[in-house]
């Protein structure tokens, strides 16, 4: 059950000369427009997110410095918008299944919007995926899938993919869009500032006031090793005070729901067992839908991981060879004969899965080897990339989701880490709450293309903010 590919191509070679300077380096908010648009592909897990510049390139170029982007320059960026498609299709490698083509002038466009257009296209037989809001407009970004490829780079003059809208309505669908303003584009300097207008008139209510359900982390954010971090108690204390569902969510495979539960209770929290969702368990899930019952997986990792899959009933392989599955999560006792056998599983055809794809894990002792190590470590040794089930992926957020019954716009999530905990909220379109407790420093916050709707030091500081929301 391979996850298809799907790109970015972000058109920002226009010589729009309305603004007084390109259209790109326009503000909004912390930056600069060209900058916001990789950011929101990324987030969306779009990859690879191409960039294709053109006119004033020396200028616009180097405001993508340091960002997850492929930045390529348009040197007929005046013959129209197609040479700028036919730049970004260039460059994309054959493992592309499908790009979506983003204007760099759609401010409002967020990752939710774009893991939407996705959505929609794998869940149907379409080759183009247009954005249509309740009135039947629609607009951009454009979903378009491999087999459009040869005829979108053919295209001249100043046309884009909507010519081919018409031409393939049997071939198209759309993917509908609540707010109508994201589809607006920034075509003069009056519309710019309107369009500004409009997001600092409508700023959306306070994302712990509108919270109707949580989903946090634990690792870092409850607690550093075996120590309780500040706001523990509160934290527990508000959400039953305000009767809020919750899931504690993490991505740390190597405990059982039940031991979970028993550390909480040390520390002076009592939960139930459906409070409790790790990355084993959506491994087990993972793998219940792509292999027959009772396959063998040969697992690494610890009681978390042996347990979610027996639970599951697959047969735990000892080593022997083959096996259907190899499944990771973080060890504390990894050893070179365990990593040996998961490779010779591997190359010998087994599916590679990774519980989570966290480099390094809060300790006691400061940030030491998490599961992302030990996988760079296979990944290298067998030249397989693992499937990641844990976040930032949306499985372990929707199991958390369908437990509680909660629709994400009203889940507020919880986390420590940007390229996990809240990256993965992003993308589902859920409001986030960074903590500072854990991995994550302010000092990395501005250069970051992640951004959580709202930053605090710890529990302590954020259960304050919520009581007088």
């Amino acid at each position: 059950m391979s996850q298809p590919v799907v790109a970015a191509i972000i058109l920002a070679a226009g010589g729009s000369s309305r603004f007084g300077e390109p259209k790109p380096l326009l503000r909004w908010e912390d930056r600069p427009l060209i900058a916001r648009a990789v950011d929101t592909a990324w987030a969306a897990g779009l990859a690879p997110v191409i960039a294709v510049v053109g006119a004033e390139a020396e200028r616009v170029a180097p405001e993508l410095a340091g960002r997850p982007a492929q930045v390529l320059r348009n040197y007929r960026w005046a013959e129209g918008m197609s040479a700028s498609l036919a730049v970004g299709l260039a460059a994309l490698p054959a493992s592309v299944d499908a790009a979506i083509f983003l204007p760099v002038d759609q401010p409002l466009i967020t990752p939710a919007l774009l893991r939407g257009l996705v959505a929609r296209w794998q869940a149907t037989a379409a080759s183009i995926v247009v954005p249509e809001d309740a009135a039947g407009r629609r607009g951009t970004p454009a979903l378009f899938a491999r087999d459009f490829f040869p005829e979108l780079a053919a295209l001249s003059g100043d046309v884009g993919g909507r010519a081919l809208f018409a031409r393939y309505p049997d071939r198209l669908t759309t993917y509908r869009v609540a707010d109508p303003a994201a589809l607006i584009d920034v075509d003069t300097p009056e519309a710019f500032a309107r369009l500004q207008a409009r997001a600092r008139d409508s700023a959306p209510q306070s994302p712990l006031s509108r919270a109707r359900a949580v989903l946090c982390d634990m690792d870092g954010v409850l607690w550093r090793g075996s120590q309780p971090l500040p706001g523990l108690h509160a934290f527990f204390a508000h959400l039953e005070a305000e009767a809020l569902p919750y899931v504690l969510v993490t991505n740390n495979s190597s405990r059982t729901p039940a031991q979970y539960l028993a550390k909480l209770a040390s520390l002076g929290v009592t939960c139930e067992a459906r409070h409790v969702l790790n990355a084993s368990l959506a491994a087990a899930e993972y793998l219940a839908n792509a292999l027959e019952p009772g396959a063998s997986v040969y697992p690494i990792g610890g009681d978390g991981v042996y347990w979610a899959l027996e639970a599951r009933g697959f047969r735990i392989a000892s080593g022997e060879t083959p096996v259907d599955a190899v499944v990771v999560g973080w060890d504390r006792g990894l050893t070179w004969e365990k990593l040996a056998t998961a490779t010779l599983c591997i190359r010998g055809g087994a599916r590679f899965v990774a519980t989570n794809p966290d480099r390094t894990f809060p300790s006691e002792r400061g940030l030491v080897p998490g599961n992302g190590s030990q996988i760079a470590a296979l990944e290298a040794a067998t030249g397989v990339e693992a499937v990641t089930v844990g976040k930032p992926e949306a499985l372990l957020y929707r199991q958390a989701l369908a437990r509680m019954q909660a629709a994400p716009e009203h889940t507020l999530v919880i986390g420590d880490r940007l390229d996990t905990d809240i990256l993965g909220g992003l993308r589902l379109g859920m409001p986030t709450a960074l903590l500072l407790s854990g991995v994550t420093r302010r000092e990395e916050l501005p250069q970051s293309p992640i951004r959580p709707d709202v930053v605090f030091e710890d529990l302590a500081a954020l259960v304050a903010a919520w009581r007088h929301t």
